[in-house]
């Protein structure tokens, strides 16, 4: 089962058990017996889903929040619910990961309501534990195992994060290339955009910690900070993976500069090495009378035995004076 339409609505029976509703056939009223509650999702892009927000008897500011679409992890309470807005790795096939997916929930004791535009995989992961009867048993555990598959996910992109860096750092023993520092800083902005979304959600999950609604169970409230815990984790590999980053690229610099400085070296020993016998090739060549040997048959000989003992002349002297 998946969230497939505009409009997508699941009854729990308070045990783990889920029941997908027919969109054209479900009754969106809350259920009015103990322990089972309704869950609603809707993308708020769509006639449909707007026109089903605008017909509950809703307060104009969970409706204006849950379908704003530049929203940001936060949290508040109205009357008996909550209003919880939080940001998912985007898994979609050809998506980036960082390119954070919104997911906006207005829960109360017996009716929850969600909203989206894009496929979020932690919803259908809900939806198949409630097929199976491993879903959640209260609204709570609702928030709790949706936070929970939004870690998860999240752990998978941050270890395949640091399996890509480990390999650049060691490609940064051999010869550098401008397709390795290209993947150093495209790693380097991914970590911090993840870091950017990250942050503001460990806050938004300690202030539902410090501050739950009286339906929110203990048991609940303990799985919750295992939850914060895994962001606060997250966070701090994300710091070391920035911090990594630039010293690999620092290094990753100064290999470039050292490799640059050896051949600017190079260069400069053989101009000082060809220099003066340049010199002594230019005088000789001057086409005006007087130039020595210039009628002896030997002389193109001799020329070229001085021009070798000058030169290993030199290239002994640059190396008594250890410069090669």
């Amino acid at each position: 089962m998946a969230l497939k339409h505009a409009v997508q609505a699941v009854l729990f029976d308070g045990k783990g058990k889920g029941t997908v509703l027919a969109a054209d056939k479900a009754d969106f009223t809350p259920p009015k017996e103990d322990g089972s509650f309704l869950w609603i999702h809707i993308d708020y892009t769509t006639e449909a889903g707007k026109n089903l927000l605008q017909q509950r008897q809703l307060d104009q500011v969970i409706k204006n929040n849950l379908t704003d679409e530049d929203t940001r992890p936060r949290f508040f309470h109205m009357q008996e619910g909550l209003y919880l807005s939080l940001r998912a790795v985007n898994l979609n096939p050809g998506a980036n990961p960082d390119d954070m997916i919104g997911i906006r929930v207005w829960v109360t004791p017996q009716l929850i309501i969600s909203s989206n535009s894009r496929t979020l995989l932690s919803l259908q992961d809900i939806i198949q534990y409630s097929a199976e009867g491993r879903g959640p048993a209260t609204v709570s555990s609702f928030i709790n195992l949706l936070v929970e598959r939004l870690a998860d996910r999240a752990e998978n992109v941050i270890e395949q994060l640091d399996d890509s860096f480990e390999e650049l750092e060691d490609q940064l023993l051999g010869p550098g290339s401008d397709d390795l520092r290209n993947n150093l800083s495209e790693l380097r902005r991914q970590a911090i955009r993840l870091r950017r979304y990250f942050a503001p959600q460990r806050e938004t999950l300690q202030q539902l910690l410090i501050e739950p609604p009286e339906w929110y169970s203990k048991r609940d409230k303990v799985h919750l900070r295992e939850n914060l815990n895994k962001f606060k984790r997250y966070l701090e590999e994300l710091d070391y993976l920035v911090d990594r980053a630039i010293v690999a690229q620092e290094e990753l610099i100064g290999n470039y500069s050292e490799m640059l400085n050896r051949r600017m070296y190079t260069l400069s020993l053989v101009a000082t090495l060809f220099m003066p016998l340049g010199f002594l090739t230019g005088l000789l060549g001057i086409n005006v009378g007087g130039i020595p040997w210039a009628q002896n048959p030997y002389g193109f000989l001799i020329i070229c035995l001085g021009i070798s003992v000058l030169g290993g002349s030199i290239a002994y002297f640059l190396h008594r004076r250890k410069w090669f």
